[in-house]
């Protein structure tokens, strides 16, 4: 707990309430939560607290918050309605019925209380909307028009209606669909605004001015107005649909799942609730449960599944090492459309994964003759495909950039691709003009918040810290013997996977999160944070048996695995007490190639947020140093470093060095790891199918000039020196 004073308490109060009239919300969230800190029942901070959280999309994180703040100030309806958003946009069933039980303790007017009650059950659905006069008999006559497709005579009908009652939030809303059929989207826009000022409760209205936007590309505009929706009417699925879609278009994914798992629980057989679900899971990289999501729609449809499902859980299978199966479905989606651009570019990648790339390239190069303004498939193509000076691809690229009418995405993912092209070339002087332009416009949806890492940092040192690592032993663990390999993204990482994988005894299973994520878990029950010495013994030793046990079941028979995930460097000492015979590499590369890999690269969505500006990657390369420096200060035996550059510079010997710190036996494959076979998906899915190469040593030295903000940077913390 904070210790502050009262007139510290209203200070820093009111330093956030300045800051959010200002909209620096970071700032204010950081104040309140100073506040919270000092005084746990300071009502107003956790009401303003709460309203940032879901006003951020982030309304599951806000529930807690306000319930409390209901239970100090139990006659506040504003706070009452806050928690009944929050709810609507982030809770469950459990925490529905919880706030219509709390509902009757509230000390507000009984219309208050009752409107909120019924929000979530007679209402739950959507309400009545006011006829503004209009009799039923012609309110039923506008609707057999919409039904019936005849959108020119609904809008007459609805114009006409609306000269006699022109307060018809209901003709509004009709004039408004007819008009938006017809692609009058601008008229349908201002008459569903006009519709919903009539009457604020119309979900339905909301609900359609959404949807119209979000097929409009509009993904912000229609989170807004299907936002509203959703808060009037938390179990009307068409609204929990569309919000979960326009979340997961805008980065949002995390908080368009709750409403597709409430979506779900209203229709459970709905294929198109599931695909929606299954969608945000591939978001999340969540694959079992995307693939998952998508099998249930197969069962449903059968063999009349949509065939957008069939290449999603195509998708899902790939990733999930299921290659076959997922060719096999993509297949019969090409049988059907063989000009399917997105199964045409699904099988490509899936092709690009298993290192056949010469399969791989002329469907890549097909899918953009198909669907010429989609960005992603040139940045994918790209990946494997080396540019030559009389390729003709460079020049197609340059024109669409030029003259072509983009999406933001399209744009940033052919920008990536140019500058990869134009390095390819040896056009150097060229390559940031395009490589900036496409970093700016992921950052722009993907912000990075430098003081939330420091934060993340220190909690990290001040849970793990005061530990007696080798002095504990913890009963009952795992023989299990993973090899994790970690480090910064592109330092070199997937080189050593492959290394280590083509040892005969040894299955590479890629990048798991299980262990990072099971050891946060421990950390930070809830979100609240704990000290490793506070865990029960009983559950360090869980954690290996749980983390075995998910390895056995995607790897059946593997007697050793290599994990490759990234963030494992973050827990070494907690994931080693669970797995006492677990190794692990450290991979180290000069953080000037390893920084400028990564912002020559785009990352799956929503991941490696600090991935985008010069000055986020040296700041998180900090942190990176801080935690490895942390880790060697307490258990230097527990790991091995590898350093990229003398990896390459002398294979064998490091290599040498590397397999004995496995504890594995040498064998001479491990020299030939550019000939194993197995599957790779990240962004080194070219670099390792190839021999050893000195040749991203030092790399940055072309771009000195263009990346002079990253590099002061790195020299005033001392991370180089020449």
């Amino acid at each position: 707990m904070l210790l502050l004073s009262a007139s510290q308490i209203k200070s820093t109060f009111d330093q956030g309430m300045q800051a959010m009239s200002e909209r620096r919300f970071t700032e204010a969230v950081r104040h309140f939560r100073q506040v919270i800190s000092a005084a746990p029942d300071h009502a107003e901070a956790l009401f303003h607290l709460g309203r940032i959280l879901i006003a951020g999309d982030r309304a599951s994180r806000a529930i807690e918050g306000l319930v409390r703040a209901t239970e100090v100030r139990p006659e506040q309806p504003a706070i009452w309605q806050a928690l009944a958003e929050a709810i609507a946009l982030g809770g469950d069933a459990a925490q529905e019925a919880d706030f219509v039980a709390r509902l009757a303790r509230a000390r507000i007017a009984v219309n208050e209380r009752i409107a909120l009650q019924d929000r979530f059950g007679a209402l739950r659905k959507g309400s009545r909307p006011q006829g503004g006069g209009l009799s039923p008999r012609d309110m039923k006559a506008l609707v057999g028009l919409i039904s019936a497709g005849n959108f020119p005579a609904a809008e007459a009908q609805a114009t006409a209606v609306l000269k006699r009652f022109e307060n018809s939030a209901f003709a509004l809303n009709i004039l408004a669909s007819a008009q938006a059929a017809q692609g009058k989207t601008v008229a349908a826009r201002a008459n569903y605004i006009k519709s919903t000022r009539v009457d604020p409760k119309y979900t339905e209205a909301f609900e359609n001015l959404g949807r119209m936007l979000l097929q409009d590309g509009q993904n912000v505009d229609a989170a807004t107005a299907l936002r509203r929706a959703v808060i009037l009417a938390p179990g009307r699925v068409p609204a929990l649909v569309g919000l979960a879609e326009a979340l997961t278009r805008t980065n949002e994914a995390t908080a368009a799942l709750p409403l597709l798992l409430r979506a779900d629980r209203e229709e459970p057989n709905s294929a198109k609730v599931l695909t929606a679900l299954g969608n945000a899971y591939a978001r999340l990289n969540m694959n079992d449960e995307s693939e998952a999501a998508f099998l249930r729609v197969a069962a449903l449809t059968g063999t009349g599944m949509p065939l957008e499902a069939r290449t999603a859980l195509a998708m899902a299978q790939s990733r999930n090492g299921k290659d076959e199966e997922a060719l096999a479905n993509l297949e019969i989606v090409l049988a059907e459309q063989p000009d399917n651009p997105v199964a045409l570019g699904g099988k490509a990648s899936v092709l690009q994964t298993l290192g056949r790339f010469d399969e791989a390239e002329p469907l890549f190069r097909r899918t953009a003759e198909l669907d010429p303004l989609n960005g992603e498939t040139y940045r994918q193509m790209l990946a494997s495909h080396t540019t030559r000076p009389d390729d003709p691809i460079l020049g197609t690229m340059l024109e669409l950039y030029e003259g072509a009418q983009l999406t933001d995405a399209s744009r940033m993912n052919l920008a990536f691709a140019i500058s990869k092209a134009l390095e390819d070339v040896k056009d150097y002087g060229r390559v940031f003009r395009y490589l900036d332009d496409a970093n700016a416009l992921v950052r722009k949806t993907l912000p990075f918040h430098r003081a939330q890492r420091d934060r993340e940092i220190a909690r990290l040192k001040e849970a793990f810290d005061g530990f007696d690592y080798h002095g504990t032993t913890i009963a009952g663990t795992s023989d299990f013997a993973p090899i994790f390999v970690t480090g910064m993204p592109r330092s070199g990482t997937t080189l050593v996977e492959q290394i280590i994988s083509s040892h005969s005894t040894v299955e590479g299973a890629g990048e798991l999160s299980k262990a990072s994520v099971g050891a946060r878990d421990l950390l930070f029950p809830g979100g609240k944070p704990t000290t490793l010495a506070s865990i029960a013994p009983a559950d360090i030793a869980h954690l290996g048996h749980d983390y075995q046990a998910y390895i056995a079941e995607r790897f059946p028979g593997a007697a050793r695995i290599t994990d490759k995930a990234i963030g494992t460097y973050l827990y070494i000492g907690l994931i080693r007490l669970a797995l006492p015979n677990a190794r692990f590499i450290v991979v180290r590369r000069d953080p000037r190639d390893t920084l400028l890999s990564i912002y020559k690269n785009k990352f799956p969505e929503g991941t490696h947020p600090y991935a985008y500006d010069q000055i986020d990657l040296a700041h998180y390369y900090g942190s990176f140093v801080e935690m490895v420096d942390f880790w060697r200060e307490r258990v230097p035996d527990w790991f091995y470093e590898v350093h990229y550059e003398n990896l390459v510079a002398d294979p064998e010997t490091e290599t040498r060095r590397l397999i004995a710190a496995c504890g594995l036996d040498w064998e001479d494959a491990c020299l030939s790891f550019h000939e194993n076979k197995r599957k790779v998906q990240t962004l080194s899915i070219y670099q390792v199918r190839q021999p050893i190469s000195k040749g991203s040593v030092r790399a940055w030295q072309r771009y000195e000039k263009d990346l002079a903000p990253m590099l002061e940077l790195l020299r005033e913390a001392g991370h180089i020196t020449d």
